[in-house]
């Protein structure tokens, strides 16, 4: 099985502290229990001993909601909240989560001993002059790995990617789900790190009065324009028209030229 998971108790949606977070929030229940199953998560991915160093925003920034919604939950029992250590801990942490860590560490020891019982399993990947398919292979045997080549899954880069953006100069993005030409965007080879590099980049673009948008920065071609310096000039030559405020197309949709594109045109590059 792919990826890390937790057990899930199928009374949880009707636990007296959910219950009672729904009281206190007024947020129904599916987002009540979404929530907490987030805070898990991250905890059993990041925490040794269920305490982490994360103040009330930070919390807020990985896991959603804002800080009333997690000051409730620590009022019902659920997390432990130290503002002068700058922690949180969730109590219960080896009765919440051994189990699901050992059976985790179980199914890892099956399928070590499986291919230790199948060693010519499988086979050395030979060259070949045909072009690999842009669409990746669906494993059909349960077992099989993925290729080492195969991009990171959507959901588990684009939470790195969430945070890296909010840390980063463009406008802070509260949905928990990504833009709609996120998807796209992570399907173009090496997009993940250019987008990385631009984001670091953000504070040298003067060409923009407000803050850059994640709608427009996942455009096709955005990154590759940051990180060339397209956009590291203020807009004020002449007939330069700044850039759409919503995007509705494609670039070609909506056309204006920067000034180092206007240099590179006259150049005839």
């Amino acid at each position: 099985m792919a990826g890390e998971w937790i057990a899930y108790d199928l009374a949880l949606p009707h636990k007296p502290e959910i219950q009672e977070l729904i009281d206190l929030t007024g947020q129904p229940v599916e987002v009540v229990v979404f929530r907490i199953l987030t805070l898990w998560g991250w905890a059993s991915m990041h925490c040794a001993d269920g305490t982490a160093r994360m103040t009330l925003p930070r919390l807020v920034r990985t896991c959603g909601a804002d800080e009333a919604f997690w000051v409730a939950v620590a009022g019902v029992g659920w997390l432990d909240i130290d503002e002068t250590a700058a922690t949180v801990s969730v109590p219960g942490w080896d009765r919440r989560f051994s189990q699901a860590a050992k059976s985790r560490a179980q199914q890892t020891d099956r399928a070590k001993a499986f291919e230790g019982r199948n060693p010519g399993r499988k086979e050395s990947a030979k060259p070949s002059d045909a072009r690999a398919s842009d669409v990746p292979m669906v494993a059909h045997r349960r077992g099989e790995e993925r290729r080492e080549e195969y991009p990171p899954p959507p959901r588990e880069a684009w939470g790195t990617f969430r945070e890296a953006w909010n840390l980063g100069k463009g406008r802070r993005w509260g949905p928990v789900d990504p833009p709609v030409d996120w998807d796209a965007r992570l399907k173009e080879p090496g997009w993940l790190e250019v987008a990385t590099q631009a984001i670091k980049r953000l504070e040298r673009c003067r060409y923009f009065k407000t803050p850059v948008t994640l709608i427009q920065f996942v455009k096709s071609g955005w990154a590759h324009k940051i990180n060339d310096g397209d956009f590291d000039d203020l807009a004020a030559a002449p007939g330069v028209a700044p850039p759409p405020k919503a995007w509705k197309g494609e670039y070609v949709a909506a056309p204006y030229r920067t000034p180092k594109e206007l240099e590179r045109l006259k150049a005839g590059k």
